[in-house]
């Protein structure tokens, strides 16, 4: 008589699940054997580099970081400078110049006028010899060069260079000369009476004042005061170099100088 399956002895059934249950895990080491051996087959992040270290110097402090090379800069032009123009002064006594003296040198004299004009009014009549500073100029009018001065006594005005044969007006001062004007306190004077005259010399202003000495024409002395005006003569009190003489002098009798200051 034949046996059902359901009438199997139990340690028969026994034995065939501990087969299947031994094929399941042969299977299942089968299937893991690749995944032990390759790994994970997730996908791992790309390595992030590591930014080197500056090599240390020789005494083992650290190397600097290099400077990153800037860019070249559009360069900005400089702004041109205009070149200063420079007027060269002529030395003293080379050339009439602005600022420096003159000496009238015309035999009869110069005419000073308050305009740079033949016809403007007249200011005085410069004397040879006398000194003067030039202010302004020179200016061209009339066919002639005009140069404003200063004649050192109060007086500004223009005068002429040259009238078209003979120079009024030199840069050239030469040895201090006797000029025809009154002095001044602190001036050198030289007395300069005509016909080998004498002057008096007074111990106060005043021809009646008594008699210090007279002195002859070509002596220099030095004012030391005045001016005083006194008996119809302006007085000037003057002294010669070694002290010997000291009183007062008429300085001219209206006509002719007597004392004429030396520059």
């Amino acid at each position: 008589m034949l046996m059902n399956r359901n009438d199997v002895p139990p340690p028969v059934e026994r034995r065939r699940s501990g087969l299947r249950l031994r094929l399941l895990l042969a299977a299942a080491l089968l299937w893991g054997l690749p995944t032990l051996a390759c790994g994970s087959f997730t996908s791992r992040p790309a390595p992030t580099p590591t930014p080197l270290s500056p090599a240390p110097s020789a005494d083992n402090s650290p190397a600097p970081l290099q400077t990153p090379i800037p860019l070249a800069a559009t360069e900005t032009p400089l702004p041109i400078v205009p070149t200063a123009t420079f007027t060269a002064t002529p030395l003293p006594g080379t050339a009439l110049s602005i600022g420096q003296p003159a000496r009238v040198v015309a035999p009869n004299g110069a005419n000073l006028r308050a305009e740079a004009s033949t016809t403007a009014t007249l200011v005085r009549y410069l004397p040879a010899r006398l000194k003067v500073t030039l202010l302004d100029g020179p200016t061209e009018a009339e066919g002639y060069r005009w140069w404003k001065l200063d004649d050192g006594e109060g007086n500004v005005g223009w005068a002429v260079e040259n009238d078209g044969e003979t120079d009024l007006l030199s840069p050239q001062m030469g040895e201090p000369e006797p000029v025809d004007r009154s002095p001044r306190v602190g001036e050198r004077v030289r007395v300069t009476m005509a016909n080998n005259g004498q002057l008096s010399i007074r111990e106060t202003p005043g021809t009646d004042s008594n008699l210090v000495t007279r002195v002859d024409p070509g002596q220099e002395f030095t004012v030391t005061g005045g001016p005083q005006d006194v008996g119809g003569y302006t007085w000037f009190q003057i002294r010669s170099d070694n002290g010997e003489i000291e009183g007062w002098a008429a300085e001219s009798d209206g006509t002719e100088r007597w004392l004429s200051p030396l520059e």
